[in-house]
């Protein structure tokens, strides 16, 4: 059986299952999407189709593609949160780890993920799309984000969030504090931060020297909020352009910047939706939903990559497509390569969008 066949069995099946009451045409497109979209390592839409088993003419499927991807029906939340519920069910009675980030999404826009840490990769759990190249994205938006995500997190649950200085924002750090939820953001140099013992001094004017960490202890933040107290380390990572400015509502310790150091691996998600994975950022699309519904195709592979590279390293199978004698490749390489060793040898394949929890 064809390569792409074989794979859009799977998918129809299995997204079958995930989403029991959408309507079979619509299950059909996005089984086909997916398809295209993994074979052809592109979200560019005529590369997508050409994957697909299916007869017509490619400016004919492209269209058909393109009706998917507008369809109103395709609601993106919908379709992604049993996915969503089952990696944040993985960290049931353990640390939940967040982390807010953006990135460049095509010539003219920005994608803003909120995702949950693991094995040194980000999990995506939602995400919006915004018009711009620059710019920060307002609090009430980045606040939208967690509200959804907050449905998801159990009663009770220790949660942290880490995020860089698009996230500094008073409101959003009170938003969390009201959720009893920890952070660890990391604020601007020009932020003033004051104390009854110390007078208010912008963060950056405090000297800090390369390779030197230092606690300030319990701080109010900004001068025109005096919000607090806050804890505040100031930490300059040996061989790094510049340091960090880390806010926390715990008391700082070296825990702090290591929990903020976590942050990066949202970095890594991020390259592996673009030039290691899908090519995400060279996207022509401008409409913010069907850039939206996109992503949706790129974050739903991309999770069933990782949960195969799991299964790979939890069934003892990493040294058929890895080094032994070093750990090259991250889960979703592994992944990645498992399921091409699979369509060239003819093995079943594996389709499940969580994956093994962390030890």
């Amino acid at each position: 059986m064809r390569d792409n066949l074989r794979l859009y069995d799977t998918m129809i099946a299995r997204i079958g299952k995930l989403l029991p009451e959408e309507r079979v045409t619509r299950v059909r497109n996005l089984a086909l999407f997916l398809t295209g979209l993994y074979l052809a390592g592109s979200v560019h839409l005529s590369f997508i189709v050409r994957k697909w088993p299916t007869p017509g003419k490619i400016p004919s499927l492209v269209n058909r593609l393109r009706r998917f991807l507008d369809n109103p029906r395709v609601c993106v939340r919908d379709y992604y949160r049993p996915v969503a519920e089952s990696l944040v069910s993985i960290f049931r009675e353990q640390r939940i780890r967040l982390i807010i980030d953006t990135t460049k999404l095509g010539f003219y826009y920005r994608m803003m993920t909120v995702s949950i840490a693991y094995r040194r990769r980000a999990l995506p759990l939602v995400w919006s799309v915004h018009r711009g190249k620059k710019g920060w994205v307002t609090a009430k938006k980045q606040i939208a984000l967690f509200r959804w995500v907050a449905e998801l997190i159990p009663a009770g649950s220790e949660v942290w969030v880490t995020g860089d200085c698009e996230f500094q924002s008073v409101p959003l750090i009170s938003w969390f504090e009201d959720q009893g939820w920890h952070y660890v953001l990391r604020q601007q140099g020009k932020i003033k931060v004051w104390s009854p013992d110390q007078p208010q001094a912008k963060l950056a004017s405090l000297d800090l020297q390369e390779g030197e960490t230092r606690y300030l202890g319990w701080v109010y933040l900004t001068e025109k909020h005096h919000y607090g107290p806050i804890s505040v380390v100031l930490h300059w990572e040996a061989g790094e352009d510049e340091p960090w400015y880390l806010a926390t509502d715990q008391a700082a310790t070296w825990r702090t910047i290591q929990m903020y150091k976590v942050r990066m691996w949202t970095e890594e998600m991020y390259g592996d939706m673009k030039g290691h994975g899908f090519d995400l950022e060279a996207t022509h699309l401008q409409d913010l939903d069907r850039l939206s519904r996109l992503v949706l195709g790129v974050c739903l592979l991309y999770v069933w990559l990782i949960s195969l590279g799991s299964w790979v390293v939890k069934n003892g199978r990493r040294h058929l497509v890895d080094r032994k004698d070093r750990r090259d490749k991250s889960y979703f390489r592994l992944g990645w390569d498992w399921l091409e060793r699979s369509f060239a040898q003819g093995q079943s394949l594996r389709l499940r969008f969580v994956p093994y929890g962390p030890k």
